[in-house]
C-alpha cells in the first residue's frame, strides 16, 4: 500500500499498536507494508538506524482500519535497547508480536512477551514473517511450533497467527483483518475529561515555529491556545498549533498521537521522561519509595538486599537500588529474598528523582497509572532473562525511612557448670563490650546475658529452661536489631 500525505482522521477512534519481536524479525518491514502515513518520528528516522541497519528508537506510522486510526509503534529488537521497548508500554493498547519464520521464537521474543504481560498488555496477535524463506512444507510445522511456544506463556496457544512475507507483501489482508478483529474485541476506553497527561517521546525545533514536542495523550483533552506545564523541568507555554499526523486540528483527545508547537519553550531543556500536563500538582517527584514487589516467575537470578536494578516509570528508565524488608511489630526488618519470596515489600532508592503520579490523585482515577513500574536487570547478559518483575508504589518518602537489620554474634560455651552460671566467650571482645550486652536476649535454648565474666569480654548467660542440657563448646547466638537509614542512591549489603 502506498504511503499517503494525509489520512482521513475525521470521526476515527485512535488506537496504538506496538510491534514487538527479536532483532531482524522484520518489524519495521511489516510497519512499512501496513502503514499509510509516516510521522516525523517515523520508520527508522534515527540517524543511527540508517547507519547500523537496525531500529534504534521507537518509530510511529499510521493507517486507517474502518473506524480506527491505528498508530503503529515500531520498537527495536536489539537486546541492548530493551529500555526503549519498556518505555513504550504506557502508550500502547495492544501488540503485534513478529516472529521470524526461519528461526521461530527467540530470546527477545520471550523477553518482550514478559514485558507485555507484566504491564497488562493482554491482547496480541502474531505476524509470522519471512515465509518467503521457507517452503510450503515447512510452514505448518513452524506455525505449530509457534503455537506450542505461546502455550507455555500467559497468552496461551489460541493467539491468532498470521503468516506473512513483508518482502513480497503477501498475507497482509488477513493480518489487517486479524488486527481489526482484535481492536473490535478490546473496546479501548479513553479518559477524555480528566486533567491532561502526555508523556513526551520526541522533541525538536522548527525554524520559524519553535519547539515541537510529540507524544500520545494518556488522558484528557488538549486545545490550541491552551496554557500547559512541562514537568519536571517546571516550564510552561502556550499551544501555538496542534497536529495529528501532520494535520492541523483545534483539539486532540486521549489516545491521539499529537505534535504540539509550544511557544516560548527551549527544546534543549526537554528530555524523554518529561510530561505535558494541565495540572502539575497531579505529579510528584522523589527518590525513595515504599513499594510492593511482584517477582516474574521466570526470573531466576538472585535479588539480594541493596542490589542495583533498573526501574521504568512511564518513558524513563533509571538505575535504582532495592531494599527488601518484612514488617514486624511496626518495624521494617531487612532480609534477602529467596526463590520462595514471589512478592514482598521493599524500599526503592533511585539514583535520580523519578516522576510519578501523586498517590492522592491516583486514588480517584481508573486510567493507566504510573504507580506501577517495571524492574529489570540490564547488567545481566542478553542471553539471560532480565525482567525481574513489577512494583507498585505504596508511599513516597520526603525523609529517609528507618530500616532494621539483625547483627548476629556467635559465642561458645567455655564452662557449662560454673557456680555463677554458664560462661560464654566471643560474644564480646572486651569488658566494655560485655557490659553493653547485659540483658540482651539470646537464641534458644539460651535466655539472656545476665552478667560479665572476667576482664576479656566473657559473659554469664542463663537458659530458657533448666532441663536443657548444655555442653562445653556449644554455640551461643546473639541477634541484635540495629537501625539504619536508606538514602538516595545508597547501596548496602546484609
Amino acid at each position: 500500500m502506498p504511503i499517503v500525505n494525509t489520512l482521513d482522521i475525521k470521526d476515527k477512534s485512535s488506537v496504538n499498536v506496538g510491534l514487538f519481536g527479536h532483532i531482524d524479525c522484520g518489524k519495521t518491514a511489516i510497519a512499512e507494508v501496513l502503514s499509510e502515513f509516516v510521522s516525523t518520528a517515523g520508520i527508522d528516522a534515527h540517524p543511527q538506524s540508517k547507519e547500523r541497519g537496525i531500529t534504534i528508537d521507537m518509530g510511529f506510522t499510521s493507517l486507517i482500519l474502518e473506524k480506527f486510526l491505528v498508530t503503529l509503534v515500531d520498537l527495536p529488537g536489539h537486546a541492548d535497547l530493551i529500555r526503549t521497548v519498556v518505555a513504550s508500554i504506557d502508550i500502547i493498547d495492544c501488540a503485534i508480536v513478529v516472529i521470524d519464520a526461519v528461526h521461530g521464537a527467540q530470546i527477545q521474543t520471550g523477553e518482550h512477551l514478559i514485558i507485555l504481560d507484566s504491564l497488562g498488555i493482554n491482547h496480541i496477535i502474531v505476524a509470522l514473517n519471512k515465509i518467503d524463506l521457507i517452503s510450503k512444507e515447512q510452514l505448518n510445522p513452524m506455525i505449530e511450533k509457534v503455537s506450542s511456544f505461546f502455550k507455555s506463556t500467559s497468552f496461551g496457544s489460541d493467539v491468532p497467527i498470521f503468516a506473512v512475507s513483508a518482502k513480497n507483501k503477501n498475507g497482509f489482508e488477513k493480518l489487517k483483518k486479524g488486527l481489526l478483529d482484535l481492536l473490535n474485541k478490546i473496546k479501548v476506553k479513553r479518559d477524555k475529561s480528566n486533567d491532561l497527561i502526555i508523556p513526551i517521546d520526541h522533541h525538536f525545533p522548527i525554524k520559524g515555529i519553535g519547539t515541537i514536542i510529540t507524544g500520545t495523550i494518556l488522558q484528557g483533552t488538549i486545545r490550541v491556545n491552551q496554557n500547559l506545564n512541562i514537568i519536571p523541568i517546571n516550564k510552561s507555554g502556550r499551544v501555538k498549533s496542534l497536529q495529528i499526523f501532520k494535520q492541523d486540528v483545534d483539539k486532540a483527545e486521549a489516545g491521539d498521537r499529537v505534535g504540539i508547537a509550544i511557544k516560548g519553550l527551549d527544546y534543549k531543556a526537554v528530555f524523554r521522561g518529561c510530561y505535558v500536563v494541565s495540572n502539575k500538582e497531579n505529579f510528584i517527584s522523589g527518590n525513595l519509595f515504599k513499594s510492593k514487589i511482584y517477582i516474574n516467575k521466570y526470573y531466576k537470578a538472585s535479588l539480594k538486599f541493596g542490589i542495583q536494578t533498573h526501574i521504568t516509570l512511564g518513558m524513563n528508565t533509571i538505575p535504582a537500588y532495592i531494599f527488601p524488608f518484612k514488617e514486624i511489630n511496626n518495624k521494617f526488618i531487612a532480609f534477602n529474598p529467596d526463590e520462595n519470596d514471589v512478592n514482598f515489600d521493599a524500599i526503592i532508592s533511585t539514583i535520580e528523582p523519578v516522576l510519578t503520579k501523586n498517590l492522592v490523585f491516583l486514588k480517584n482515577k481508573q486510567s493507566k497509572n504510573y504507580e506501577k513500574f517495571l524492574i529489570s536487570r540490564l547488567d545481566l547478559p542478553a542471553t539471560t532473562l532480565r525482567i525481574v518483575g513489577i512494583g507498585e508504589i505504596i508511599e513516597i518518602y520526603e525523609h529517609p525511612p528507618t530500616l532494621h537489620k539483625f547483627k548476629i554474634k556467635y559465642g561458645i560455651v567455655k564452662n557449662s557448670n560454673h557456680p555463677q552460671g554458664i560462661i560464654v566467650n566471643n560474644l564480646a571482645k572486651s569488658l566494655t563490650g560485655a557490659k553493653k550486652i547485659i540483658g540482651k536476649k539470646l537464641e534458644r535454648p539460651f535466655d539472656k546475658v545476665i552478667d560479665t565474666f572476667g576482664t576479656k569480654g566473657g559473659v554469664v548467660v542463663s537458659l530458657k529452661e533448666k532441663k536443657n542440657k548444655i555442653s562445653n563448646g556449644d554455640q551461643v547466638i546473639l541477634k541484635e536489631l540495629r537501625s539504619f537509614n536508606i538514602k538516595q542512591g545508597q547501596t548496602s549489603n546484609l
